[in-house]
């Protein structure tokens, strides 16, 4: 470890992730969805030039298939994977299809969200015409709330938090004899479905590679935020397969930092958190799927403040990015471990880094400064 602030893990350099299954239907699948479209990748010139490394760039999650988030990509496909496995319909069935085959099983679709996995859950619910039910923690917001709720769901705001809404959604979907549970992590009894929403969330980094190689260009480190650890597994996996060697930099608000913590002690426990205006990443406890490919693929770990966070949502706000708190996060981490430790990830002259900015701009309390001005 190269400093109290940032966790680093040397031999993540040269580990390699095997994938069991392939992942290439996966984007034909997504390219089935109404609206689909690759999202941008856009340069940071300045903040390039500030780090003294040869590229950044910010692949914008911002509008993902009519939707302000990436989580669409894995719930999509975990949606699809489990109707597929409980109907016994073929990979390649249009949606079409799939929705008779899914009203005929009279399936309601369930999740826990702190607001746009549900969300996602929920539109796939309308795009297929079935009953869907969303629960949140008591730290969710009207705003979202309502957000999800316009996508038809029926939506439950409980007094735990995030891991007690996770139980909630389990505990009822397992009352209803064609509930579907579609759930973003994974506990004892439950690992399928979120492992087909890691694989779901393999577009969004292929993509990225795609529209680098136009460039003439090839990642060298790839930045992601950490809620359950979904999207971190996939980007791990990514980054450390196929012959590329790919550092991984993980970031989580300071209010909620389980991966943090369960890296810094060595092993997997949950937390309690607190709010945060990354609302998304709000989660006390990592996915155990993921959390092996954590702890041997993630080469550095930091956390951020609400803070640290705004600024550089203020910062990507003026750079044309409409990023919310949860997609700035990555930049707010960059940040901080080229203040700290720019080995740590390597940032150096030949050094290309993707940030990934996971949600569009959304309303937040803004946080207060320390600092006297």
């Amino acid at each position: 470890m190269s400093s109290s602030a940032i966790y680093t893990n040397l031999g993540a350099k040269s580990w390699t992730y095997h994938y069991d299954t392939d992942v290439s239907p996966v984007q034909e699948f997504h390219k089935r969805l109404p609206g689909y479209r690759e999202t941008l990748l856009v340069p940071l010139d300045d903040v390039a030039k500030e780090f003294g490394v040869k590229a950044v760039f910010v692949k914008d999650e911002s509008s993902r298939l009519g939707l302000p988030a990436f989580k669409i990509l894995g719930a999509s496909w975990g949606t699809f994977r489990a109707i597929a496995d409980k109907t016994g319909i073929p990979l390649d069935t249009t949606l079409e299809d799939a929705a008779v085959a899914a009203r005929k099983a009279k399936i309601t679709l369930f999740a826990a969200t702190e607001g746009n996995h549900g969300r996602a859950v929920a539109r796939m619910g309308k795009i297929l015409h079935l009953p869907t039910r969303i629960f949140m923690s008591r730290f969710a917001d009207e705003e979202t709330v309502k957000k999800v709720e316009s996508e038809g769901a029926q939506v439950t705001v409980i007094s735990g938090d995030y891991d007690a809404a996770v139980a909630k959604a389990s505990v009822e979907s397992s009352k209803d004899p064609n509930g579907l549970l579609v759930q973003d992590n994974a506990f004892e009894g439950y690992e399928q479905v979120p492992a087909w929403i890691v694989e779901g969330y393999s577009t969004l980094l292929i993509e990225a590679e795609e529209q680098l190689a136009a460039r003439g260009l090839k990642a060298t480190i790839t930045v992601t935020p950490i809620g359950v650890g979904s999207l971190g597994h996939a980007v791990v996996a990514h980054c450390k397969s196929d012959g590329r060697r790919i550092r991984v930099l993980t970031v989580e608000p300071e209010t909620a930092a389980c991966l943090h913590h369960n890296l810094r002690v060595g092993g997997w426990t949950t937390i309690e958190t607190s709010a945060t205006i990354m609302s998304g990443m709000n989660c006390g406890t990592v996915s155990p799927i993921s959390w092996p490919v954590f702890v041997k693929g993630v080469d550095a770990s930091v956390t951020v403040s609400d803070l640290e966070c705004h600024e550089s949502v203020q910062y990507l706000h003026a750079h044309g990015i409409h990023a919310g708190p949860c997609g700035a996060a990555s930049l707010a981490a960059l940040r901080k471990v080229a203040a700290i430790d720019s080995n740590a990830v390597g940032l150096d002259s030949d050094a290309v880094v993707v940030l990934l900015s996971t949600e569009g701009a959304r309303g937040y309390t803004v946080p207060k400064s320390t600092c006297s001005s």
